[in-house]
């Protein structure tokens, strides 16, 4: 029976963006039907932003958090209508769902 080795992935950031690079000068050099230079610019952007990822550029850290405000009520023509979010609301049927 063969023996089982543990494949290790030693991937690395370096080459990742070594590869990105590569298909940057691929999509530069792209060639046409008639065999004119023909640009891949999306392919080229997207490599772009990939690399940036890559190097950190692009952290869900540095997204500015967004504020949430919850209005216990609201009136309307006079009548205040309490709003139950996230609380179990009787309406009045057999309903175990949450609204």
């Amino acid at each position: 029976m063969p023996s089982k080795k543990k494949k290790t992935n030693n991937y690395s950031k370096d080459d990742s963006f070594e590869n990105l690079e590569a298909v940057q000068q691929m999509a530069l050099n792209r060639r046409g039907k008639d065999d004119e230079i023909n640009p891949d610019i999306s392919l080229y952007l997207k490599a772009e932003e990939l690399k940036g990822k890559l190097c950190g550029l692009y952290s869900e850290k540095d997204k500015k958090i967004s504020q949430l405000n919850v209005m216990g009520s609201v009136k309307i023509d006079g009548i205040e209508l309490k709003l139950n979010v996230g609380e179990q609301v009787d309406t009045g049927i057999n309903d175990d769902r949450i609204t």
